[in-house]
């Protein structure tokens, strides 16, 4: 946008002159008294006629920047659940990761969450009711969570969530409070209804490291969480060699799961 401008600066600046120059030459054989007045008159006019077409370039400018920040809003969406895609929520995670750089006091929690049993809502209630699950969990998680943070879904009935957060303590009861309100969530009517619950798994980190190596260890804290029962946590500190410690936050005695 700055180049934009500075190349129409100077093309009026260049015309102004060139009018002027022209300006001097045809009207010196009318003596100095006649010329000088209109030379002013000529550079005025060119001067004051980059007004309108400046207004309209801004205009432009301003309408272009619009519909290419439209556009990349549309092109890091997913169309059904409003949150992020997989390529809109990796470049935030790529900058969340950035952040982890010199600063020994932050951390990063990345949570996947994978909604139980959705085949079963999709094949007993149907896929319009499943699109309404998948809607619910993420308005769910996009309420729940900083307007800094980051909710995508990378696909089916799966969401990933990047937390910054000084502790995994902290990561730790943000997964449950998430895990909680999406327990509490229900779709269909009467009988022919279910109440929704999630697996989470997640990995704490302090030092950037690859978003692959990263994934690979929340998904494998999201199978132990479907492992031991569905609806729990299993979050786990992730140190820069690869070592980590894992820490489970089961549900209540008597979960509740969707199908």
């Amino acid at each position: 946008m700055k180049t934009v401008f500075g190349e129409f600066v100077l093309l009026v600046i260049v015309t102004t002159l060139a009018v002027a120059a022209l300006s001097l030459w045809y009207f010196r054989s009318f003596g100095e008294a006649v010329m000088m007045p209109a030379v002013g008159f000529a550079v005025t006019v060119t001067a004051a006629s980059a007004l309108p077409y400046l207004a309209y370039l801004v205009f432009r400018v301003a309408s272009l920047h619009a519909d290419n920040d439209g556009l990349m809003r549309a092109a890091h969406t997913d169309r059904l659940t409003g949150v992020l895609n997989r390529q809109g929520f990796e470049k935030v995670f790529r900058n969340h990761l950035r952040s982890l750089v010199g600063h020994n006091d932050k951390g990063l929690m990345l949570l996947i969450i994978d909604a139980d049993h959705f085949k079963r809502i999709n094949d007993r209630l149907g896929h319009p009711v499943g699109d309404i699950a998948l809607k619910k969990i993420a308005g769910t998680l996009k309420k729940l969570v900083r307007q800094s943070d980051a909710v995508g879904r990378l696909g089916g009935e799966e969401f990933v969530v990047s937390l910054p957060c000084g502790t995994a303590e902290q990561g730790e009861m943000v997964a449950e409070r998430l895990r909680m309100a999406i327990n509490r969530l229900y779709v269909g009517t009467g009988k022919n209804g279910a109440q929704l619950s999630v697996s989470i798994g997640g990995v704490f980190m302090r030092t950037p490291q690859p978003f692959d190596r990263i994934y690979e260890a929340a998904d494998a804290n999201l199978y132990r969480s479907k492992e031991g029962g569905r609806n729990r946590c299993t979050i786990a500190s992730i140190a820069a060699q690869g070592r980590g410690r894992l820490r489970g936050m089961e549900a209540p005695a008597t979960p509740q799961t969707a199908g």
